[in-house]
């Protein structure tokens, strides 16, 4: 996957996009259905890495070692932790620069 802009789209557009996309995983009726509508913005890589982020995530409730985790869902124990880290961690917030740093001084 190439590298993505972290710049954040128009709150209002981005809001909208994200309804549209929710009616459809509404209209959902089976799992089949729902990865259709996961195409709509996935690749099938991309259907397959949250596949495997699920089952991680699933397989950490249930206590499962790390070990037993990376055969059953043929990933990296190293992988197995990125996603147990990553599911705890908090969600990264924008920064907010002071108006002090921006304003230049003046004599």
């Amino acid at each position: 996957m190439g590298r993505t802009s972290k710049k954040h789209l128009d709150k209002d557009f981005s809001g909208k996009i994200w309804g549209e996309f929710f009616d459809n995983l509404k209209k959902a009726e089976s799992g089949k259905s729902l990865k259709n509508v996961l195409k709509i913005g996935l690749t099938d890589e991309e259907i397959i890495l949250l596949e495997k982020r699920l089952v991680v995530k699933k397989l950490l409730e249930e206590k499962i070692s790390y070990s037993e985790i990376s055969r059953r869902a043929d990933v990296t124990r190293a992988t197995v932790r990125f996603i147990k880290d990553n599911f705890k961690r908090p969600v990264w917030k924008k920064r907010k620069y002071s108006e002090s740093k921006n304003k230049t001084k003046s004599n």
